[in-house]
């Protein structure tokens, strides 16, 4: 499994992920090779994780030891996708409650894993301002899909709905570029040389 890097390939793996949940096959991904990957895979309900994140390859003598002392770490939270992961659910409930006319649980904006992700990283991500605000209308449509449940239209409903798979599209988009340019920011400014110091 390579890390997901866009909202497109986390949206591939949960597919792929829901389509064996809802056969009911149990699920093994490979590959697992990173903290991050860990983390959001226990968070998709992964059945069974096989990767150098778990362990190297050992000798035969070595596995009982291993067996009876291993302990599955929680893995490294700080990830976007997996924050990303979290903030897609809410969004989908509000998008089914539209659909099958039934109330969601609302996740307010700062109880929200993305916004604490991205004030966590503000210093390093490009326009961040823009991304904090997009983050922002998508709560605040989500609310209002919410209070117009109460009272409102079917025809309210669907156009808040069309706003907000717009505004999450946007959302999604801007964060994928945003956390690409980070990193590519962070691969260019490792590779440089460090200053040299003059010494007279």
């Amino acid at each position: 499994m390579t890390q997901p890097e866009k909202p497109q390939d986390l949206i591939f793996v949960e597919s792929l992920v829901n389509l064996g949940l809802a056969m009911g096959v149990l699920i093994t991904v490979e590959g697992v090779e990173t903290e991050a990957h860990i983390a959001l895979l226990r968070e998709m309900k992964i059945n069974y994780l096989q990767g150098y994140a778990i362990a190297r390859p050992m000798e035969a003598e070595a596995v009982a030891d291993f067996v009876r002392s291993f302990v599955l770490g929680v893995g490294d939270a700080d990830t976007p996708m997996l924050a990303l992961y979290q903030h897609l659910g809410w969004v989908r409930a509000a998008a089914e409650s539209v659909m099958n006319h039934e109330d969601y649980e609302h996740t307010e904006l700062a109880a929200c894993p993305i916004t604490t992700w991205l004030h966590a990283h503000a210093s390093e991500l490009p326009e961040v301002e823009t991304s904090l605000a997009e983050h922002e209308t998508v709560h605040i449509l989500g609310r209002e899909i919410l209070q117009v449940r109460q009272s409102g239209t079917r025809e309210e409903l669907h156009r808040l709905l069309g706003q907000l798979h717009g505004h999450s599209h946007r959302f999604q988009e801007g964060l994928g570029q945003a956390v690409k340019d980070m990193r590519d920011n962070a691969a260019v400014a490792k590779a440089q040389p460090p200053p040299s110091e003059n010494t007279h």
